[in-house]
C-alpha cells in the first residue's frame, strides 16, 4: 500500500508529458503552486517505485512510456520556477540528473520502440558518446529526441543553478547546445535543418517535408523547436532576417494567405505540440508584431465555442492551456523558468489571483479579437521596451498595461 508524502495533499494519475511540459503545468503551478507541487511528488512517487524511471506519460499511475524525449525534467523544472517547491525538489533533482547521467539496460534496450521505448532517456550512451541520437537508435526518431533532450538538459541545468549547483549548471548548460549537432546548414540548396544523422556523422538523404527521425511532425515543423538558444538558431540559419523569412514562408501559403494547421508537413501545425511554441519565435528575432498577429490569428480561427472547437487533441490540457496563455497575451517560452514571452490580450481585463496571495493583471482597454497589435506596454506603470518579462512578475506580482 503507498501512501502519501508529507504535506502531499493528493497523488496524480494521469500525466501526458510530451504534450504538458510546454505550458500546462506552468499555468497549474501560476494558479495553484501546491497543486503544482503535488504533480511533481506524485511524479517522483511513480519513479521511485520502478526504479528511478520517470515516465512520459503515465496512465492510471502506471508507465506507459508513450512519445519521446524526457518531459519529466522541464516538468519538474518549470513547476520549481514558478513556485511549486512543496515536495521533495532535492530528491527529484538527484533523481533526474541520475536519469540523465547513467544509461540504464532500458535506455539500451528498443523493445516497445517507436512510441513505447522503455527507457527514460532513450539512447543515452549515445548523447553521452556523440552529443546526438543516431538515426538508427531506441527512439521514436534520432532527430526529435535529440532537440527533447537539448530542452531537457536546458531545464536541469537551470534547476541546478537554483539549487545553488553551478558546476552542475554549466555541464547541461553545454549539453543543451548540443542540438547543433543535427542542425545541417547544408541539409538543402538554400536553407539549413536539423535532420537525422548517422552515427559514424553522415547525413543521410534529406527532405524537410519528412517525418523521418521525428515524433508526429517533420524536420520544417521541429527545426524551430530550439526555444531556449532561438539566437543561436537564428544564426545558424543566416541571421535574424533569414530566420524572420523563413518564419513568414512557414506561418503562410505562397498567396499570403494563413497556414497555421493541416496544410502539409512544410508549413506549421499550430494544433500540435512541435508548432506551439513557433509563433513565439518572432520575438527573438526583434519582430513582436508578427508573434502578435499570429497568435491572434490561430485564436480567432483554430479555436471556436462550438463541438470540436479545440484543435487537434487536447492532450491533458496542452492545448487549452496555450489558449489560457495566448489569451492573456503572455506565454511560459523559455523551459525550466519563470520568464513570460509577451503577445498581444485578447481581453480588456484579466487578473490572475494566485493561490498563494499574489496577483497578476494585465489590463488593455481597447483589445479584442480583431485588434492583434501592441503600440506601448507599461510594467508596474514604468514604460517597458522589451518583449519579456522577468520571473519577478510571476513571484511577486504586478500590473500590466
Amino acid at each position: 500500500v503507498h501512501t502519501l508524502e508529507l504535506d502531499q495533499e493528493a497523488q496524480y494519475a494521469n500525466f501526458s508529458g510530451w504534450d504538458v511540459y510546454r505550458s500546462q503545468v506552468q499555468l497549474v503551478a501560476l494558479l495553484n503552486p501546491d497543486v503544482g507541487s503535488d504533480v511533481a511528488q506524485s511524479l517522483l512517487n511513480q519513479a521511485r517505485q520502478n526504479d528511478g524511471v520517470w515516465d512520459r506519460w503515465t496512465h492510471n499511475t502506471g508507465a506507459t512510456h508513450v512519445m519521446a524525449g524526457d518531459p519529466s525534467a522541464p516538468t519538474v523544472a518549470g513547476i520549481v520556477a514558478f513556485g511549486g517547491t512543496r515536495f521533495d525538489v532535492d530528491g527529484a533533482y538527484a533523481s533526474l540528473l541520475r536519469a540523465a547521467s547513467v544509461p540504464t539496460a532500458l535506455d539500451l534496450s528498443d523493445e516497445g520502440c517507436r512510441v513505447m521505448c522503455p527507457g527514460q532517456r532513450p539512447s543515452l550512451d549515445q548523447w553521452l558518446s556523440l552529443g546526438y541520437i543516431g538515426s538508427e537508435s531506441n527512439s521514436w526518431g534520432g532527430a526529435g529526441e535529440t532537440l527533447e533532450d537539448a530542452i531537457a538538459d536546458f531545464s536541469l541545468a537551470r534547476l541546478a543553478l537554483r539549487r545553488g549547483d553551478q558546476e552542475t549548471a554549466q555541464t547541461f548548460l553545454e549539453r543543451a547546445g548540443n542540438w547543433r549537432n543535427l542542425f545541417n546548414p547544408q541539409a538543402t540548396s538554400g536553407d539549413g535543418y536539423v535532420q537525422n544523422r548517422n552515427l559514424d556523422g553522415a547525413w543521410p538523404s534529406f527532405t524537410p517535408g519528412s517525418s523521418r527521425g521525428f515524433a508526429e511532425g517533420s524536420s520544417a515543423q521541429y527545426t524551430w523547436m530550439v526555444p531556449h538558444d532561438a539566437q543561436g538558431l537564428f544564426d545558424a540559419m543566416g541571421g535574424n532576417e533569414h530566420a524572420i523569412k523563413r518564419l513568414d514562408e512557414f506561418f503562410h501559403n505562397d498567396d499570403g494567405s494563413w497556414a497555421l494547421t493541416r496544410l502539409g508537413s512544410l508549413k506549421s501545425d499550430v494544433s500540435n505540440e512541435p508548432s506551439v511554441g513557433t509563433p513565439w519565435m518572432y520575438l527573438f528575432a526583434g519582430r513582436p508584431d508578427k508573434t502578435q498577429a499570429t497568435v491572434r490569428e490561430a485564436l480567432n480561427v483554430l479555436w471556436t465555442d462550438r463541438p470540436h472547437g479545440i484543435p487537434g487533441n487536447d492532450d491533458l490540457g496542452a492545448m487549452s492551456s496555450w489558449y489560457v496563455w495566448a489569451a492573456l497575451g503572455l506565454y511560459p517560452g523559455l523551459p525550466g523558468g519563470a520568464e513570460l514571452l509577451v503577445g498581444s490580450p485578447l481581453f480588456p481585463s484579466a487578473v490572475v489571483h494566485r493561490a498563494n496571495g499574489i496577483t497578476l493583471s494585465v489590463e488593455a482597454p481597447e483589445a479584442g479579437a480583431g485588434m492583434p497589435f501592441v503600440e506601448g506596454l507599461r510594467v508596474d506603470g514604468i514604460s517597458w521596451m522589451k518583449p519579456w518579462l522577468p520571473e519577478a512578475f510571476v513571484t511577486e506580482g504586478g500590473e500590466l498595461v
